[in-house]
Order: C-alpha cells, then structure tokens, then sequence
C-alpha cells in the first residue's frame, strides 16, 4: 500500500518567487522510517529539508528535524522560519498564535511570526570559538590573494547553534571572485571543527544593506547556500563584538548564484553582556506536493 505524506516548498528570505532559500518541509515525520529521512532529504536535494514531529519538551509546540543532502544538523536559520511559516499557513497552529517554540538538537528556538509574511527566531546564545591566524592559507582556499582578507579584523569561529568560519573581504569585488580549493577548504574545515565558511564584506550591491555574504559547506552537501539565517546570527554577534555594525542590519546573500535574499539581524545588548539575536526575513510560497512512500 502506497501511503501519500505531504509537503511544502518555500523560499526563505525573499519576498519574491525563486530567491532567497528554498526548504522543502514535511508535515508528518511519523509516517518515515528512520533511514528515509536522509533518504528523502537526498531526493530532495536542497540546502535543507525538515520534518515535523510531535513535541517531546513539554515546551515546546513542535519537534524539528533538519537534513541536508548529505547530514542531519542540530540547527539551521532557514529551516527554522520555513517550517514556522509552513505550520502556520497549513493550520496546524491557529492563525492567532503568533509565538511559537520548535525544538531542534540543538534546543528551543523561539519563533516569532509578524505581519506580512516575516518571521523572525531568537538563536541560542552565540559564542566565538577560536581564532584562526593563517589569513594565506584561507585566502587560497577561497581561491583568492591574502591581499583581499582584511588585516584588520580576525577570520573566527563563531556559533549560535551550527558553527561557521567568518572570513572578512576587504571587497565586493574579491568575494565576487571566490573559487574553492576543495582539497584545501577540507583540511582547513576539519581542523576549525565547522562545516560552512562564511566570508563577508562591508561593500554591497544594493543600497541600504550593510553586509554582502556568501556561504559555503560543500561537505555536507551545499556547494553554495543561498541564504544562511544560522551564520547571519553568527555574524551579527561577530560584528556587534567588534563594535562594527548597529543594533538592527541586513545581510544580503545569494546574488552569485541568482537566488539573492535578504537577511534581517537584530542585536539586543542585556545585562552581563549576554546578546539576544534575533534573525528573520520574508517567507514566499512555492508550492505544495505529496511524496509517495
């Protein structure tokens, strides 16, 4: 007997049809065995594909799983605030519930779902993990000269719940010009301990945006993410750190590979120096489907 389990496709961070990053996110996990759900992720060859369960914290409204193609992950930004919009607009939360808390791996994310379509997550407390020194060595990894890092700020680890390694270009131009070194890239990401390189610069492309990124984890099966709401979380506490950007900017990802998205990153400062980061965008639908298992 062929059992039809549904799903939807969103485009995350965009306000446009085919931009931003698109998620495909079933509504019933129950209804796969546990091989099938990297099984279906593969098939579905996205950034990330997520399946909702019953919740198993008492304070939580749903549990969350996450895959790439390749891996399941603890955490991811898009995911987050695909499946938010997903569960609102299929119902499965009342329409006048705008609060919402999902429980990933990697814990409780709050979700917050706001008028015309944005959403936005609270991410986990953020903390730089290490500091990488060798600005040669990532340059060519990047496929870039040493000249085109900026000697100013550090190249750091930093995690809000899925670590990247935030890598500043002194230009639109360099970041524009980045071809991996494959061999190169892994060595460099196994011995950080991340999975995504991150790098950034201060020049963009449309006026009014702060940050122009690109995000790279080609090891876990995203050659290019189109937009990355963990590693924006993530730089917006890097920045922030250094006292670079203000309490409220957007990212904007996703042009190299014609799936341009705007990232929001709000940065609250609270006593003992404990930042709350709120990260969030628009939500577009796509389309909707049934997989036949």
């Amino acid at each position: 007997m062929i059992l039809e389990t549904p799903f939807y496709q969103v485009d995350v961070f965009s306000n446009e049809l085919f931009g931003g990053n698109p998620l495909a996110v079933f509504l019933r996990g129950k209804d796969f065995k546990e091989t099938q759900l990297q099984q279906v992720a593969r098939e579905m060859n996205l950034s990330e594909t997520t399946f909702i369960f019953p919740p198993s914290n008492p304070q939580a409204d749903f549990d969350i799983r996450i895959f790439t193609p390749e891996k399941e992950i603890p955490f991811a930004g898009h995911p987050t605030l695909g499946t938010a919009y997903v569960l609102s607009h299929t119902g499965l939360v009342p329409s006048t519930k705008k609060d919402l808390i999902l429980n990933f791996k990697a814990g409780l994310i709050p979700v917050t779902l706001e008028e015309n379509d944005r959403i936005f997550m609270i991410q986990s407390s953020a903390k730089i993990m290490q500091t990488f020194p060798d600005m040669e060595r990532v340059a060519f990894c990047l496929g870039l000269n040493v000249n085109n890092i900026k000697s100013d700020l550090p190249i750091q680890s930093v995690s809000t719940g899925f670590p990247v390694l935030i890598v500043p270009i002194n230009s639109l131009r360099a970041i524009q010009r980045i071809i991996l070194n494959l061999p190169l890239l892994k060595e460099l990401l196994e011995e950080v301990e991340v999975e995504m390189i991150y790098p950034f610069t201060r020049e963009t492309v449309n006026f009014g945006n702060s940050v122009h990124a690109r995000g790279f984890a080609p090891f876990i099966g995203i050659p290019e993410d189109p937009a990355t709401g963990s590693a924006a979380g993530a730089l917006g506490y890097y920045l922030n750190d250094k006292n670079l950007e203000e309490k409220e900017f957007l990212i904007e990802q996703g042009f190299e590979i014609k799936r341009s998205g705007n990232i929001s990153v709000k940065i609250t400062n609270t006593e003992g120096n404990k930042n709350i980061i709120r990260v969030g965008g628009k939500i577009k639908p796509v389309f909707k489907g049934s997989l036949y298992l």
